[in-house]
């Protein structure tokens, strides 16, 4: 695994370190599946793709649930990319064989890693770790389903992409110019020091 500086904080640097950290891999139809605000097609921006933000709500292009399935075709996409999506979702085994399925070239994830420090010491204080977590009184709009460590995801990923006929041909972590700046402490303990697991997946 290989550290992903993030340079600023939200979801627009992450998408930005991300595109970063794969440069060869955009080309073609990029369906971004969990696609928010669009801030995967921003970071896209001088790359020449066809890019298709998937959500349950608008600005997405395509307004799906991951849990229904992803209304493409087998093979019909590029590049798919699914960032801290999957961890929403009821059936996380088979969300992942969608990503898989609709691709032909690339699939790119990120996942929490609920076991970073800041999180630990959260609750070793009593404190909440997350908005996504915990019971609230009320329904809420979105929660995480899942709540997992770094190891964890890395297993889950390398076995599930076997099971679809795909692999994980590259993996990072993501660090803050903060943690970043703790060098061998933080890229040697990343299952502490990050937030987010990355795999970029190729068809065997």
């Amino acid at each position: 695994m290989r550290p992903l500086i993030v340079n600023g904080n939200g979801s627009d640097a992450k998408a930005t370190c991300i595109v970063g950290a794969f440069p060869d891999v955009w080309s073609g139809s990029v369906p971004d599946v969990g696609c928010r605000k669009r801030e995967l097609a921003r970071a896209l921006g001088d790359h020449s793709v066809r890019y298709i933000g998937l959500d349950i709500h608008p600005p997405a292009d395509i307004v799906a649930d991951l849990n229904d399935g992803i209304p493409m075709k087998d093979d019909e996409a590029n590049v798919v990319v699914a960032l801290d999506v999957l961890e929403h979702t009821d059936d996380v085994y088979a969300s992942f064989a969608e990503l898989c399925r609709v691709s032909s070239e690339a699939v790119i994830i990120s996942l929490p890693n609920c076991y970073e420090i800041g999180m630990r010491l959260a609750h070793a204080r009593g404190r909440p770790m997350s908005g996504k977590y915990g019971l609230p009184a009320e329904p809420p709009a979105d929660r995480h389903r899942w709540f997992f460590s770094m190891d964890d995801a890395r297993r889950f990923c390398r076995v599930r992409s076997e099971r679809s006929d795909w692999r994980v041909s590259d993996e990072g972590f993501t660090l803050g110019p903060r943690r970043a700046k703790l060098g061998a402490l933080a890229t040697r303990s990343p299952g502490l020091m990050s937030s987010t697991y990355v795999a970029r997946l190729s068809p065997r």
